[in-house]
C-alpha cells in the first residue's frame, strides 16, 4: 500500500510541475501606450508615431495614432481595431479620413510590438510600435 501511495505522490508531483511550467497561450492585448514610427512605402516619407489603445469589448479596440509628417506637420489617425476571427493577435481596421479617403490597416500584436501595414488613397506603408 505504501508503494502505491508513493507512486501516486510522485506522479502528482510530476504533473503539477509540468502544468506549472507549461507556456500559456493568452493573447497579447493591444491595450496601452505605444511608441515607434511610420513609413510610407509609396512616398518614402516617415516619422515618429505614438498610439493609445483602449479596449471596447473582447474583440474590439479603439486606437488613436498620433504622429508627424515631414517632421513638423502633426496628424491624428483614429482607428477601430477588430480582431480577425479565429486569431489571437491579428487585427484589421477600415477608417474613412477626411480629404484622404478610406485607410485600411492589418496589424499583428505581440506583448511588446504592433506591426501594421496600411493602405489608402495613393499611399501605403507600415506602422512599427513598441511598449
Amino acid at each position: 500500500m505504501k508503494n502505491k501511495q508513493l507512486k501516486l505522490i510522485f506522479v502528482l508531483a510530476i504533473l503539477t510541475t509540468v502544468v506549472a511550467t507549461s507556456p500559456t497561450s493568452s493573447a497579447a492585448s493591444p491595450t496601452g501606450k505605444w511608441r515607434g514610427s511610420w513609413n510610407s512605402g509609396a512616398t518614402g516619407h516617415s516619422g515618429p508615431l505614438k498610439a493609445r489603445v483602449r479596449q471596447v469589448d473582447h474583440d474590439t479596440y479603439r486606437a488613436l495614432f498620433v504622429g508627424r509628417f515631414a517632421g513638423i506637420i502633426p496628424f491624428a489617425y483614429p482607428a477601430r481595431l477588430d480582431r480577425v476571427s479565429g486569431t489571437e493577435n491579428q487585427y484589421t481596421s477600415s477608417q474613412r479620413l477626411p480629404l484622404l479617403g478610406t485607410y485600411r490597416m492589418n496589424a499583428t500584436v505581440t506583448n511588446s510590438h504592433i506591426r501594421a501595414k496600411f493602405q489608402g488613397g495613393r499611399d501605403s506603408g507600415t506602422f512599427n510600435l513598441s511598449r
